[in-house]
C-alpha cells in the first residue's frame, strides 16, 4: 500500500510510504531554491511520480496535514516570502487560528472548505491529519520509545500552538493544548524580528544569547511569556497590544541585541522547561519525544534533557513543519493498523543522483576530476591539510540539518574558523559551526551524552563540552562551552565516518566541522547542478561529488 502525504503551508513538503516504510521525504524549498517555500508542493510530487511512479491519482491513500489549511491561502494573509509577526494581517490570522480552538462551528466549517479545496486540486478523496497530531506521531513513532510523553509546540497550527500527548502502544493520546494566541513560537519570533532578523531565523537569537548577561532585560521579557500556575498553559500579552514601538517591546530597545537575546533565550527555556516538567509529572513518563518548530532550539532541548526526571529525549530530525507530511502519514496509518515506535537508521530520504549525472555536471562546468580508490582517506587527508571541502553524495537529508550528504567539512581546531569561513560563505552567524563526532568517542567530548545519544545523530541537541573537547576543537565550541554535534556511526555512512576516523587517527581528535552546503540565502543543495554552482560561487578548495573529487583551480562562474 502506497500512502502519499503533503503539507501545503510554510515549509511545504511531501512524503511517500510503502507498507508503513518511509521511501521518500523532502521539502519543496529544495526544488524551488526558495527558503521556507509555501504552497502546493508540485515539484516534490513530480519527483515522486518520475522516480516511484506514484501519483495523486494512483496512490492508495492521500493524506494532508492541517485540516484548516485554506485559511493561509486567503489573499494577503501570509504573503509569499513575507512574515511580519507584528503586522495586522498576521495578527488577524493568529486570532482567526485561535478561534479554531474554541469555536466548534468555525472549526468544522473551515475543515470542510479545506477538504473541498484540496479535493479539487488533487481530484480525489483527501484524508486530513491535525497539525500537532502529525508532529506528535512524527516524533513518537521514530523515537524508539515504547512509552513517552510527546510534546508538539511551534508558532501555530490548526488553532493550537502546543499540545501534550501520552505515547503508548503505538498511539498518541491527546491530553491538553494551548491555543494559537498563546504561542511560544510567536513570542520568540517577535523578539527575533524586533532585533532585525527574519522571524523564521530564530537560531540567530539563540546563538547571540551566549554573548551577554540575561539578567538586565529578563524582568521585561518575563512580562511577555509565562506559564500558568498548573504548568499546562501559557500566559501572553493581549494579541492586539503588541507592537515594535509599544510597551515592553519599545523598552527592550534600550538594551543591546545580545542582552535582549540572552533574556529571551533564558525566559524561553524557563517557561518551556516548566511546561515539559509538568507534562512528565502528569504522564509519569521519563522519556520525552518532541517535535514542532521551537524544538529547533537546541539549547532548550538540552535543558529539557538535563531534567532529573527525564531519562532520555528525542527530537524528530525534521522538527519544523518540514516533518508534517511524514507525521500526517504516520498519524493516518497508526489509526488504521498497529505501528510500533522504531528508531531511524538515517535521514537520507531525499533525492539522489547517478554517477552519470555527476560527471555531466562537472564536465558542463569544465571541471577536472579524479576518482579516488579510497574516498574516505582522500577526504581525511584534505581535512588534515586544512582544506575546505564541499561534499554532495547519495540521497539528500530529510529535515533542516546537513548531516554529511550535503555538507561542508573542515578541521575543528582553528578558533578563528567562524570568522573567516563565514566570510567565505557570505554568512552572518553567531552560533559556531557544528562538529561531527565519532559516536564511539562521544564520551570523550560531551557530558551527559547518554540521555541524548540517539537524537544527537541528527544534530538536534546541545551538550556541555569536556575540557578535552574545548582544548582540541575550539572551532566548534560555543562561547558558553556547549556544542551541537552530529554523532556518526560507520553503518550510517562509511565514507563520512571514515573521513572523521582518518582525521582522528592522525590527530587524536575525533571530530571535524560539518556545516550545510549551500549558497548564501538558499536552501541546502539538492542535486549535482546545485552542488557545482555553489562550489564555484563559494570558491571552496575541493568538491566531493559522488565518486569524484574536484580541486578548485580558480575556475569561476561565467
Amino acid at each position: 500500500m502506497y500512502v502519499l502525504a503533503i503539507h501545503e503551508d510554510t515549509n511545504s513538503n511531501v512524503a511517500l510510504f510503502k507498507d508503513s516504510q518511509l521511501l521518500f521525504a523532502a521539502a519543496e524549498e529544495r526544488f524551488t531554491r526558495k527558503k521556507f517555500q509555501q504552497g502546493f508542493p508540485h515539484k516534490g510530487l513530480d519527483y515522486i511520480k518520475e522516480n516511484y511512479g506514484v501519483t495523486l491519482a494512483n496512490a492508495d491513500v492521500f493524506v494532508a496535514g492541517n485540516p484548516h489549511h485554506f485559511l493561509s491561502r486567503l489573499p494577503g494573509i501570509l504573503p509569499e516570502g513575507e512574515h511580519d509577526f507584528f503586522g495586522p494581517m498576521h495578527r488577524f490570522y493568529l486570532g482567526l487560528q485561535d478561534r479554531l480552538s474554541t469555536v466548534k462551528p468555525l472549526s468544522v466549517a473551515t475543515s470542510a472548505i479545506s477538504e473541498a479545496v484540496l479535493r479539487l486540486k488533487a481530484g480525489r478523496k483527501v484524508e486530513f491529519a491535525d497539525h500537532h497530531t502529525a508532529h506528535a506521531y512524527s516524533t513518537y513513532l521514530t523515537s524508539g520509545f515504547e512509552e513517552a510523553v510527546v510534546i508538539s509546540a511551534d508558532n501555530m497550527g490548526d488553532g493550537f500552538a502546543a499540545k501534550v500527548f501520552d505515547g503508548a502502544g503505538g498511539r498518541c493520546t491527546e491530553l491538553y493544548g494551548s491555543s494559537a494566541s498563546k504561542s511560544p513560537g510567536q513570542f520568540y519570533g517577535e523578539i527575533t524580528q524586533l532585533l532585525g532578523f527574519h522571524c523564521l531565523m530564530a537560531g540567530k537569537v539563540t546563538g547571540l544569547a551566549a554573548y551577554e548577561d540575561w539578567r538586565p532585560a529578563y524582568p521585561l521579557v518575563s512580562q511577555l511569556f509565562s506559564l500558568n500556575d498548573e504548568g499546562t498553559d501559557f500566559i501572553v500579552n493581549p494579541l492586539w497590544g503588541r507592537g515594535r514601538n509599544k510597551g515592553v517591546y519599545k523598552e527592550l530597545q534600550r538594551f543591546s541585541p545580545a542582552m535582549v537575546s540572552a533574556a529571551t533565550q533564558k525566559r524561553f527555556e524557563d517557561v518551556m522547561v516548566g511546561y515539559a516538567r509538568r507534562a512528565v509529572e502528569i504522564t509519569g513518563r521519563s522519556k520525552v519525544a518532541m517535535a514542532g518548530g521551537i524544538f529547533g532550539n537546541v539549547k532548550l532541548n538540552q535543558r529539557i534533557m538535563e531534567l532529573p526526571e527525564v531519562d532520555e529525549v528525542f527530537i524528530h530530525p525534521a522538527m519544523s513543519d518540514q516533518g508534517i507530511a511524514v507525521g500526517s502519514a504516520l498519524s493516518w496509518m497508526a489509526n488504521k493498523q498497529q505501528l510500533h515506535p522504531e528508531k531511524l537508521d538515517h535521514v537520507f530520504y531525499g533525492p539522489g543522483f547517478t554517477e552519470e549525472e555527476a560527471g555531466r555536471s562537472l564536465e558542463g562546468a569544465r571541471l577536472r576530476y579524479t576518482r579516488p580508490d579510497n574516498m574516505a582517506e582522500a577526504l581525511g587527508k584534505l581535512v588534515l591539510d586544512g582544506k575546505v571541502i564541499a561534499r554532495c553524495d547519495g540521497r539528500m537529508e530529510y529535515g533542516p540539518r546537513a548531516l554529511g550528504h550535503r555538507s561542508i567539512l573542515f578541521r575543528p581546531d582553528d578558533p578563528r574558523v567562524n570568522d573567516w569561513l563565514n566570510r567565505k560563505l557570505t554568512r552572518s552567524e553567531f552560533m559556531p559551526f557544528a562538529p561531527v563526532t565519532l559516536a564511539e568517542e562521544a564520551h570523550r567530548c560531551y557530558k551527559n551524552v547518554d540521555k541524548g545519544r540517539y537524537t544527537a545523530e541528527f544534530m538536534t541537541v546541545c551538550f556541555d563540552c569536556t575540557d578535552e573537547m574545548k582544548g582540541n576543537s575550539a572551532g566548534v565550541v560555543h562561547i558558553d562551552g556547549t556544542a551541537r554535534p552530529q554523532l556518526i556511526r560507520e553503518e550510517t555512512d562509511p565514507v563520512y565516518w571514515g573521513t572523521v576516523k582518518y582525521f582522528h587517527e592522525k590527530t587524536g581528535i575525533p571530530s571535524i566541522i560539518n556545516t550545510s552546503f549551500n549558497m548564501h540565502g538558499e536552501p541546502i543543495v539538492l542535486d549535482t547542478e546545485d552542488a557545482v554552482r555553489s562550489f564555484l560561487y563559494s570558491r571552496l578548495d575541493y568538491l566531493s561529488l559522488g565518486p569524484f573529487l574536484v580541486e578548485n583551480l580558480g575556475t569561476d562562474l561565467e
